[in-house]
């Protein structure tokens, strides 16, 4: 799981996770500099997961965006909580999410964003 930030072993399971991905055509690293890790996981042309974590502050987020825009996501900034498909802007309480899980929601929900 790599909801608990840890940035050194963050790439690898990332990796991993985006490798078995049927979505996933590439994965481009922002930045790397502990405590924060920056990666963006290609799924076309303008749409992405962007993925940050902050071994720091604990802050964890993944986003998926489309043209510019966040259509799905998940983070744990004053609490984990979802921002759905159907409200990308509203807060949903739930519990911690991995990249795993976020990214099988992402491929589950495909006919949201393909």
């Amino acid at each position: 799981m790599l909801a608990s930030v840890d940035v050194a072993g963050g790439v690898p399971t990332i990796i991993d996770t985006s490798a078995q991905s049927p979505v996933v055509i590439g994965i481009e690293q922002f930045l790397l500099e502990e405590p924060v890790l920056k990666l963006r996981v290609h799924l076309g042309a303008s749409l992405f997961v962007d993925v940050f974590l902050n071994a720091e502050t604990g802050k964890t987020s993944f986003a998926l965006i489309k043209d510019g825009q966040r259509i799905f996501g998940v983070d744990n900034t004053r609490g984990w909580h979802l921002h759905p498909f159907a409200n990308p802007e509203r807060h949903c309480p739930r519990d911690e999410m991995s990249f795993a899980s976020f990214l099988w929601q992402v491929e589950e929900n495909r006919a949201r964003w393909a």
